[in-house]
């Protein structure tokens, strides 16, 4: 890593001897491999929003947009992000895994490059190493315990169970959710890890049905829910059992998959959706992809919006910070938005703030409910956790 920084220095000094007239902004994540469904679309976001930007000339400069397929491989992540730090000077850098973010975490603080991950674990703001860390939206951990509130209003002392993806960004909101169950009078009675693979699903729903839970609780990737859906459609469960999950779980990305199974689904997300056309941001959405000529599904992916909301960030990021288009410059502007100077793109259900202690952009979050017809429609206002602030205090 200290070749690493030495290089970095080096092209630093060459870079701004003459006046800057380029830079670049890289995405790094999975548009094919695991979770590509998601990956793919939030790829398409990034990449139209930054030949928006260059179109609307938001930059004095010329944006460089690099959008590359990491496959899910947190090896190739770490590999793109050294590529890019060290050979082109990238001032801000957008990445995808919980696993691969994770794993660059600390190669992150050493650098100082600012960056912008597709994952919203917790883990990745908290110490240490945190400093040059930003999620643009709130997290899972609060998307899980804003769910478990709902249930406490519907049903003090209900068991509940949490179904998870088997891996980080499954397993670690797990730890805040236990917490905020034990403050809220619920009690989980199970926590299980299903993956990709969960074709069949009888055993687990039968073993949640004869432990009485009245609530199921997903973090996971739209696939798998869908899967345990249609199962517990099956099985005559749905009614019976209330399906939830926080962001990845939920969406056009889930009724397209789960079908009708997806009814009464109840999802918590920071973003607009598609159908809610009265909304700037969406109308500007759809502006961008039909530009782009995107399909209509990629459109309609929330995924899509949120690639937007991450680039949108970055961008006005490197707006806000300055002449010259540094890593330091981006981090100043992004720590600029807070108070009157918060940035509102119009894609997430609040603005994003930011300063050199809070690092989560759009804190807001709604629930939504998947209706007959496939949509999902808000059943709170735009809100924050206040529990998820008493069992997991950002430092």
């Amino acid at each position: 890593m200290k070749k690493l920084l030495a290089l970095t220095a080096l092209v630093s000094l060459a870079s701004f001897a003459t006046a800057q007239k380029a830079t670049t902004l890289v995405w790094s994540g999975a548009i094919t491999g695991p979770t590509s469904d998601a990956g793919s679309s939030y790829a398409a976001g990034v990449e139209d929003y930054c030949k928006y930007a260059n179109s609307q000339k938001m930059l004095t400069v010329t944006l460089n947009c690099v959008v590359r397929d990491d496959q899910y491989n947190n090896a190739n992540t770490q590999r793109i992000f050294e590529e890019f730090v060290g050979s082109q000077n990238v001032p801000v850098f957008l990445g995808y895994a919980t696993g691969a973010m994770l794993q660059i975490k600390g190669v992150v603080q050493e650098t100082k490059i600012p960056t912008l991950p597709a994952s919203y674990h917790i883990g990745l703001i908290d110490p240490p190493n945190n400093q040059y860390m930003f999620l643009p939206v709130s997290s899972y951990s609060e998307n899980m315990v804003a769910l478990l509130e709902w249930v406490a209003k519907k049903e003090r002392g209900a068991k509940v169970a949490l179904v998870v993806n088997p891996s980080p960004f499954g397993r670690d909101p797990v730890v805040d959710a236990r917490k905020a169950a034990t403050r809220l009078g619920l009690n989980i009675t199970d926590v299980q890890e299903v993956g990709g693979n969960n074709l069949d699903n009888t055993a687990l729903l039968k073993r949640l049905e004869s432990q009485g839970v009245k609530y199921v609780i997903n973090q996971n990737t739209a696939g798998p829910v869908a899967n345990i859906l249609k199962d517990a459609k099956r099985l005559n469960l749905l009614g019976k059992m209330q399906f939830m999950g926080a962001h990845y779980t939920g969406g056009e990305d889930l009724t397209k998959l789960a079908g009708d199974a997806a009814k009464g689904f109840i999802w918590a997300t920071s973003y607009y959706l598609y159908d809610e056309g009265d909304r700037p941001g969406i109308q500007l959405v759809k502006k961008i992809g039909a530009q782009a000529g995107r399909k209509i599904d990629t459109i309609r992916s929330v995924h899509y919006t949120s690639g937007m909301l991450a680039a949108a960030i970055a961008i006005e990021a490197m707006k806000r910070g300055g002449k010259d288009i540094t890593a330091a410059s981006v981090y100043k502007g992004l720590t600029s938005m807070n108070g009157s100077r918060a940035f509102n793109p119009g894609f997430s259900v609040g603005p994003v703030t930011f300063s050199a202690k809070d690092h989560v952009g759009a804190e807001s979050l709604r629930l939504l409910e998947a209706d007959a017809t496939g949509n999902f429609k808000a059943i709170t206002g735009a809100q924050r956790s206040r529990m998820f602030q008493l069992v997991h205090p950002l430092k």
